[in-house]
């Protein structure tokens, strides 16, 4: 889990539909950091996509696991020690019996950072 070490929860919201849009701090002394890359580190996108993994776990309370990438765009770097906070907002939330279909955008202001398309299994 990435939650709590890699992010940090700071406020927790929904649009007019219900799909959360949830403001995150980033910790940039964190070790994926000093790998990735030293001196001039950058957040992961594999990061990213658990990041969102993480927060829909927590709004269904229930597990989401990973089935498919339709698509990501990463459209900026996301470099901590410029970009520490940052808004995970759901566009598209579409929840059946034992999964949920997301559209996600990792933005700050009017800068998106990357836009995502995927499919989860919730137990």
């Amino acid at each position: 889990m990435l939650l709590n070490s890699f992010f940090y929860i700071t406020r927790e919201d929904a649009d007019v539909s219900g799909c959360p849009i949830v403001s995150i701090r980033l910790n940039p002394e964190h070790a994926i950091y000093k790998a990735h890359f030293p001196g001039k580190p950058i957040t992961p996108g594999v990061c990213q996509i658990q990041i969102v993994t993480e927060i829909l776990s927590i709004r269904l309370g229930a597990d989401a696991e990973l089935t498919d990438i339709k698509s990501v765009k990463y459209m900026a770097v996301i470099a901590p020690d410029e970009v520490t906070e940052l808004t995970v907002r759901f566009q598209k939330m579409e929840r059946n019996a034992n999964s949920c279909k997301v559209i996600v955008v990792f933005e700050k202001e009017e800068q998106i950072f990357s836009k995502m398309s995927m499919t989860y299994r919730v137990n």
